[in-house]
């Protein structure tokens, strides 16, 4: 009965997939193999014959000695005890094994032998520092936004959804005279000129409906000094919820009185542009160029013949009525403007361009000069650019992500409701994925995200649409079907390029992908409703045995 229970517990010690072995505690504390399972030796490239060897004659001198320890410790306590290591295992690669060492006493509670069981958590161990990562980053970023926040020479407060203020920079306090402690709590408006607290609400209420614009109003200090500034307020929305209002203010008393100088006297007006490096031009009524600041040579190749040539003349034609509208409106309304258009730079070619216009008047009221500020924004239109795709395109493959995706998505259903065009989604998961990167590693792994993904571009059509959904799952949007034999040849084009061989870092690999396929119906059908049957035909692709296609339909 006794060899029939030893048998047994062999047999469920072998069949286990934790790696176990029993060590033999000898006289001199050393520690010889009694036992090792089929896990072990698979995972450490041990044979049978490390069976009756102490454990410096099984690892290597540093695992041994920090089992040898932890061996030591578990004798003294005559206690189970835990611990984690990283080990290497025959592949080459490491991971983390959490280890239990359970002591084996006799009748005289002398310890005779030590039970050893290693559990691979190298899963959890990765998900975590990928998480400490991600949170690592994610600091980093909400640190730089900080930065940009507080360094921002034009001051910045955030109000909430109401206009009062919740926060504020340290432009605030140098331009208003108050601490941002003092402003906390306060509304923004009862800052703002009387003559101009109508327009200040009406700002905020266009700000809460997402309109962005640019106003001139007038704040007072603490002192009670009066300040002209150039105000725009940006909504801040989180989780697709706007939850408050950053209101960017620039102070404008610097332009406005470079502007009346220019009445009074010319030379302190040209002294004083010919010293800035954003160019400064000054029009008349007629849209002729009365000055040019220097820079405009350089940036623009403005020359001394500037005031004979036709107005606006290195704008983007397609901007030019844009300019010429906001140009007479500003004379009308009596206020400054902001345009973003494209100019004609020397070198570069159309360039993206800011342009800040302020109308001029006399002491009656007749308008005299439009001062235009133009200033080249093309980096910061590439940084926007970049950070919109970004957020838009996995890194890993450069396709597409779920967001842009699920936009895209939402814009064949609303144009479906009107064309009646059906159209199909595919859902593509790796079989297996997980076994690649147990066995090769995880680049190997992300080298085969980026070849599948390669693939997949390769033979989706121009007009389709392929996105990488994250970890092993991708998604195509094929347009104009309404039925299974329409995509039965755009599936086996790409189940042929999955199935063409693999040779990723040297290995030659077998890869496979499940497929689920949802068609929409011409009424009914919603973003939700695709997914999740395209997920469910995936599932029974995967469940069937995969590397298999299976339909599903949305009613």
């Amino acid at each position: 009965m006794a060899n029939e229970n030893l048998s047994l517990v062999k047999a469920l010690m072998y069949g286990i997939p934790e790696m176990v072995f029993i060590l033999r505690v000898e006289e001199k504390k050393q520690f010889i193999c009694e036992f090792l399972n089929t896990s072990l030796k698979n995972r450490l490239n041990l044979t049978h014959e490390a069976v009756g060897k102490s454990l410096h004659g099984i690892l290597s001198e540093e695992p041994a000695n920090k089992l040898q320890k932890e061996c030591m410790e578990v004798i003294k306590k005559k206690k189970i005890h835990l611990f984690e290591e990283c080990i290497k295992i025959k592949t080459g690669d490491r991971i983390y094994v959490e280890i239990t060492l359970t002591p084996i006493l006799n009748e005289d509670e002398v310890c005779t032998h030590i039970v050893a069981l290693a559990k691979d958590i190298t899963t959890e161990r990765l998900i975590e520092i990928e998480k400490m990562k991600s949170q690592s980053q994610l600091a980093a970023t909400e640190s730089e936004y900080r930065s940009l926040y507080d360094h921002n020479p034009d001051a910045i407060f955030k109000i909430d959804l109401e206009g009062y203020i919740t926060s504020g920079n340290r432009a605030l306090e140098q331009l208003s005279g108050y601490t941002v402690n003092e402003l906390i709590g306060e509304f923004f408006i009862d800052f703002v000129e009387t003559k101009d607290k109508e327009e200040a609400k009406e700002c905020l209420a266009q700000a809460l409906n997402g309109e962005l614009r640019d106003y001139r109003l007038n704040f007072l200090g603490k002192s009670g000094t009066l300040m002209g500034c150039l105000v725009k307020l940006t909504p801040i929305i989180l989780d697709g919820r706007q939850t408050g209002i950053f209101v960017g203010v620039k102070d404008m008393r610097e332009l406005d009185k470079l502007a009346s100088k220019y009445i009074d006297s010319e030379e302190k007006f040209r002294i004083i542009a010919e010293n800035v490096q954003d160019v400064i031009i000054l029009l008349n009524d007629k849209q002729e160029y009365l000055y040019v600041s220097p820079s405009g040579k350089e940036i623009f190749e403005y020359d001394q013949q500037i005031g004979e040539k036709h107005p606006f003349l290195n704008i983007h034609p397609g901007d030019v009525v844009l300019l010429e509208d906001r140009f007479q409106q500003a004379i009308k309304d009596k206020k400054s403007y902001k345009v973003e258009l494209k100019a004609m730079h020397v070198n570069k070619g159309w360039i993206w361009t800011e342009l800040n216009g302020t109308p001029v008047f006399n002491d009656s009221g007749k308008f005299k000069y439009m001062l235009l500020i133009a200033r080249d924004i093309s980096l910061q239109k590439e940084n926007v650019d970049q950070l919109e795709y970004y957020a838009y395109h996995d890194s890993l493959t450069g396709l597409p992500n779920r967001r842009f995706f699920t936009n895209r998505l939402q814009e064949i259903l609303e144009q479906e409701e009107k064309t009646g065009e059906g159209f199909a989604v595919i859902l593509l998961d790796i079989d297996d994925f997980k076994q690649i990167n147990d066995n090769f590693g995880h680049e190997t792994g992300d080298d085969v995200i980026q070849e599948f993904g390669s693939r997949l571009r390769e033979v989706i059509d121009s007009e389709d649409f392929v996105a990488r959904l994250g970890g092993d799952e991708f998604i195509a949007l094929i347009a104009n079907i309404h039925e299974e034999g329409q995509i039965l040849e755009k599936v086996e084009n790409i189940q042929q390029a999955i199935q063409a061989s693999w040779s990723i870092n040297d290995y030659a690999l077998n890869i496979s992908a499940s497929i689920g396929i949802a068609f929409s119906s011409i009424s009914g059908t919603t973003a939700t409703s695709v997914f999740k049957e395209a997920d469910k035909a995936m599932y029974d692709a995967k469940n069937s045995g995969k590397n298999l296609v299976r339909f599903n339909h949305p009613n």
